[in-house]
């Protein structure tokens, strides 16, 4: 379910900024209770964590088109996931997390499902040439894309993605 259509069914829009539970109308202590939702419009909250696979196979042949090198990206899965034994594997930290260092084609970023449907994708990926980079967190319910103008152009104009602009200065959410 797109946040703009629950957001027009409770009265209220989304913005670059907006959080679920002013998309819903609730207070902010409301995030992660679970409740009824709103009977035909959603069920459930967005779920925390890093890209859907759903949304990841969307994103797929825009950012591929936005590198030239698709056959050599890197990625950064979060350590406690625990599902797998990665101490074999370099890690590296970010604020608050440490990451396991993988590297594959694009296409790779949604492997992890292929093996597990419940397995969980890579919170960071970026391609060799640092094109773009992809964020998003265990903690998040929301993905983040950094490249050219033109990729974020064609990242709004997407049909099959709800994709708003963010600035750097804006609250993560």
């Amino acid at each position: 379910m797109r946040w703009s259509a629950v957001a027009a069914a409770h009265g209220t829009r989304v913005t670059p900024v907006s959080r679920w539970h002013e998309v819903v109308g609730v207070g902010e202590d409301y995030l992660n209770a679970s409740g009824p939702g709103l009977p035909g419009v959603w069920d459930e909250h967005p779920a925390e964590g890093p890209t859907p696979p759903e949304v990841a196979e969307a994103l797929l042949p825009v950012l591929s088109r936005h590198t030239g090198t698709p056959e050599r990206c890197w990625f950064g899965l979060w350590h406690g996931y625990g599902r797998w034994d990665w101490d074999r594997f370099p890690t590296f930290g970010t604020p608050g997390r440490e990451e396991v260092l993988l590297a594959g084609r694009l296409a790779d970023a949604v492997s992890p499902v292929t093996l597990d449907e419940f397995a969980e994708l890579p919170d960071l990926w970026w391609p060799q040439d640092r094109a773009w980079v992809l964020g998003g967190d265990v903690d998040l319910v929301s993905t983040y894309v950094g490249g050219s103008a033109e990729l974020v152009a064609e990242l709004l104009a997407a049909a099959d993605l709800e994709a708003l602009p963010v600035s750097p200065g804006d609250p993560v959410g």
